[in-house]
């Protein structure tokens, strides 16, 4: 089963499909589908159902799980690799950047700005600069910061070398549509979203087809109902597909052209930008780091193309970079403070190659920077792909049990004992069941009690 769900969260909501509503923020939200959701501020986006490879928010109905259905069309060795490059407009802890994922090696292309004029695209460094000849497996970064004011932005097609530009072939990309001194009003979240192709056991069918993998599917209905989204967050977990050797992982971009390596650029397309290519073009993007982003999984491949701060070295270093400091960002007056949580999932203990004590130690560390230097002044939603409370039973007491206590456990040993009050709202993914969380009043500041 694959982990594929969307959350809205937004000021005034539509009443279709059991939506909540409210006149006014804080927000309320709205699961895209059967579920209904309330009290937003004081609540977790999270679920439960015992792995990383399920499902998060069933929308619309659609039927994930379907590991044995009979494959109809996997493209084969041999297909032509497309040349094309992806665009997307990207939340940073510096303001709104364009990126730009090109085959093409020379100079980055031109991008119009409205208000504004043309400017060129630059590398972050010449480390992200890739031959054709590697392509799909990497590819060459550009980026340009977002002008504040701006209405509209075009990456020049004419400047752009011998591809395609995707999603929108004329190049444009959105850009914030809120005022400085206001915020989005429709946000998207999906999460855990790739086609599970695991080294051993049954595969999902990578068709795209609502009985299949309904990957595309959920992602253009977050891009239209029930409203367009202002702001993207995908909370972590890209790249499902580990065999490349079966027909079902196999795409023009993935599997032989990529040497059998699942831990590239060519699959970050077909398990991510190509089934949600309209949502991609609808709004800017938020990206945390799952734990299929550590460095023995697809770091690389998140560091490179996706991370706040891009680096193509990190999963190279000794040790790789296991963690990323929290950073703030600023949608408007929105605050989304960024937690690297890769490795703090029990099963991730190999990948990070730590101790659960060395963990709750950097966890605690980054908590404490949360409290201290991230979280101002208005709402503040704390971003994690793992979830730091998710009910998964009663203690004797009467209390929750947590899935994992890392990150609880974690929040309890800062100096303040707990998460800043002004968070109101903590978005999370990896478990792939839905559950909200609202802790009420009796638990002021809405936070669970003591264990």
């Amino acid at each position: 089963m694959t982990g594929i769900g969307v959350l809205l969260v937004t000021a005034v909501l539509g009443t279709a499909g059991g939506a909540a509503r409210a006149d006014g923020y804080p927000p309320t939200a709205e699961a895209v589908g059967g579920a209904t959701l309330a009290d937003l501020p004081a609540g977790q986006d999270t679920g439960y159902s015992g792995h990383d490879d399920g499902l998060d928010v069933d929308v619309d109905d659609i039927n994930v799980d379907d590991t044995h259905g009979d494959w109809d069309g996997a493209p084969g060795p041999g297909l032509p690799v497309p040349q094309e490059a992806w665009a997307w407009t990207q939340l940073t802890d510096r303001g709104a950047e364009i990126r730009y994922v090109t085959p093409v090696n020379g100079a980055c292309p031109f991008v119009t700005f409205t208000p504004g004029g043309r400017q060129q695209m630059t590398y972050p460094s010449q480390a992200f600069v890739s031959t054709p000849a590697a392509f799909p497996s990497t590819a060459t970064v550009c980026t340009l910061p977002v002008p504040p004011g701006t209405t509209g932005a075009q990456i020049d097609p004419a400047t752009a070398g011998a591809v395609t530009i995707r999603p929108t072939a004329n190049g444009t990309v959105p850009v914030p549509k809120w005022p400085t001194t206001g915020r989005p009003a429709h946000i998207a979240v999906i999460g855990d979203t790739g086609c599970r192709v695991p080294v051993s056991g049954p595969a999902q069918n990578c068709t795209p087809e609502p009985q299949y993998w309904p990957m595309r599917g959920v992602a253009d209905s977050a891009a239209t109902r029930p409203t367009p989204p202002d702001l993207v967050i995908h909370v972590g977990d890209y790249i499902y597909r580990s065999n490349l050797s079966v027909s079902q992982a196999q795409t023009p971009t993935c599997g032989p052209a990529t040497g059998g390596n699942p831990h590239t650029w060519g699959c970050l397309i077909a398990d991510f930008f190509e089934p949600a290519a309209n949502l991609v073009a609808q709004a800017p993007i938020v990206f945390v780091r799952g734990n299929h982003e550590t460095c023995n999984r697809s770091g690389n491949v998140y560091f490179r193309y996706q991370a706040d701060t891009l680096n193509a070295t990190a999963c190279s270093l000794l040790p790789p970079q296991y963690y990323t400091p929290p950073v703030r960002i600023n949608a408007g007056t929105l605050g989304l403070l960024l937690l690297d949580s890769s490795c703090a999932a029990a099963e991730s203990m190999a990948d990070c190659n730590q101790t659960p004590q060395q963990k709750i130690d950097e966890y605690t560390a980054e908590f404490n920077r949360v409290n201290a230097g991230l979280v101002q002044q208005g709402d503040n939603f704390l971003l994690s792909h793992s979830p730091i409370w998710t009910i998964n039973g009663v203690t004797p007491h009467g209390n929750p049990e947590w899935v994992d206590h890392n990150l609880e456990t974690s929040i309890t040993n800062t100096t303040a004992h707990q998460l800043d009050p002004r968070i109101n709202l903590v978005l999370s993914g990896h478990v792939h069941l839905y559950q909200m969380l609202d802790f009420g009043s009796l638990t002021s500041p809405h936070r669970p009690p003591p264990r």
